[in-house]
């Protein structure tokens, strides 16, 4: 059988394509590196790499072999956290995922109240953006996420591995620099003058499933960022117009710092879910989903403004 360590030598160099450099990120000498996929060539009968002075590249035999050393490698991780999850009912790391539309400062009460309860489970959290959230639960990267969109993808419907409940509904707020040439414009504002002016959409961070909702108009100009931070940021400097969730822009407009205007025909995402992955399920997301909470307080906590709470826990 093929010891671990050489997999992951031997995914090591194919990732970096040099050997010195595979080295050292495996914190070995670089002899040692050659030597163990030198061997493995040789018990395999097969050559995985083309060497030359500078670079090493795979071999049509090395592609298949790396293709599935991630695989059993990841099966392997696999078994070892079930085991670990079968032995004490906990989960050994719990990866959640906050969609960007939702209030952030909150999820630091999770970590520090999960902590308090079980202080050895790993935590790992991402943000996602519209279909990002779906797409992270569907391939793994998460195991729950704060706040996907309500419109769900089939792939997630026609599986019986997910399970999901409202947050209730939340509003949107289309928003401009007072110094905006649409802050002078007479109300409502019609979709034609919309296009006029550059819109400003976050990126969808969806790597499979179908790229989800912007404001963007046919033939308009745009300017994409990562985030709902940056997008408030280009706001503020007057480098174009959005929609943003109503949390996230009344303590801007309360200030003065932006403008907000009625639209006609404004359609968006009027509500968001919390999902779940319940294959496997341990104690450890179960708690999470107890600490989340009802509708009613999801939507008090992650999509409403909070006049006590600085404004970094609204928008980080």
């Amino acid at each position: 059988m093929i010891p671990t360590e050489t997999l992951q030598i031997v995914r090591a160099v194919a990732h970096f394509r040099n050997f010195t450099a595979a080295a050292k990120h495996l914190h070995k000498v670089p002899s040692a590196i050659s030597y163990t996929v030198r061997k493995l060539e040789d018990r395999l009968g097969v050559q995985l790499f083309l060497r030359d002075s500078k670079r090493v590249d795979l071999t049509p035999a090395g592609e298949h072999f790396i293709e599935h050393t991630d695989k059993l490698l990841a099966s392997l991780e696999e078994l070892e956290n079930s085991t670990r999850q079968l032995a004490t009912g906990w989960e050994q790391e719990l990866r959640i995922a906050l969609d960007n539309v939702v209030n952030q400062g909150k999820v630091y009460d999770l970590i520090h109240d999960l902590q308090a309860v079980r202080p050895e489970a790993g935590l790992v959290i991402n943000t996602e953006v519209y279909n990002g959230s779906w797409d992270s639960l569907f391939h793994g990267r998460c195991q729950v996420v704060i706040g996907a969109p309500q419109d769900i993808p089939e792939a997630i419907l026609n599986q019986d591995r997910f399970a999901w409940r409202s947050m209730g509904n939340m509003t949107w707020d289309f928003v401009v620099s007072p110094d905006h040439p649409l802050a002078k414009r007479k109300e409502p504002l019609s979709m034609e003058e919309l296009q006029e002016y550059r819109s400003i959409c976050i990126q969808d961070t969806s790597r499979f499933f179908r790229q989800g909702y912007n404001l963007l108009l046919e033939n308009q100009q745009v300017l994409l960022v990562p985030s709902f931070r940056a997008a408030i940021e280009c706001l503020l400097r007057g480098l174009g117009a959005t929609i943003l969730p109503s949390h996230f822009a009344q303590p801007y407009i309360a200030e003065g710092l932006l403008v907000r205007k009625e639209v006609i025909d404004l359609h968006y995402n009027d509500g968001c879910l919390l999902a779940w992955n319940q294959e496997n399920m341990g104690q450890g997301l179960k708690w999470v989903l107890d600490w989340l909470g009802s509708e009613t307080w999801l939507n008090k906590v992650w999509l409403q403004y909070d006049d006590l709470a600085p404004m970094g826990y609204h928008v980080p």
